[in-house]
């Protein structure tokens, strides 16, 4: 079992980059969010004025945060299928 849920997460991870890189192809408003924080990202490690110890609660911060958004969507992602299979119960499909 253990084995099947590290094949289910790799697919979800590998779904989840896709469906990323088609939303801010499609998506106007993300492309320019996702522009803009790789110009303030850019910014930030260029920039000499930052304390060092500043810098890496910054690092850390992004870190922590991006974690918990990739986890996030992986969970709202199974649950998308979850609530599918139901449906397809409920129909009678499955």
């Amino acid at each position: 079992m253990e084995h099947i849920m590290e094949i289910l997460e790799n697919a979800v991870c590998d779904r989840l980059e896709i469906v990323y890189f088609a939303l801010i192809k499609e998506n106007e408003e993300v492309r320019k969010c996702v522009e803009t924080v790789k110009e303030l990202s850019t910014k930030l490690y260029e920039s000499t004025n930052i304390p060092r110890e500043v810098r890496r609660q910054i690092e850390d911060y992004e870190e922590i945060s991006n974690f918990i958004e990739g986890e996030m969507q992986k969970f709202i992602y199974m649950e998308g299928i979850k609530d599918c299979i139901k449906l397809l119960k409920l129909i009678g499909i499955l």
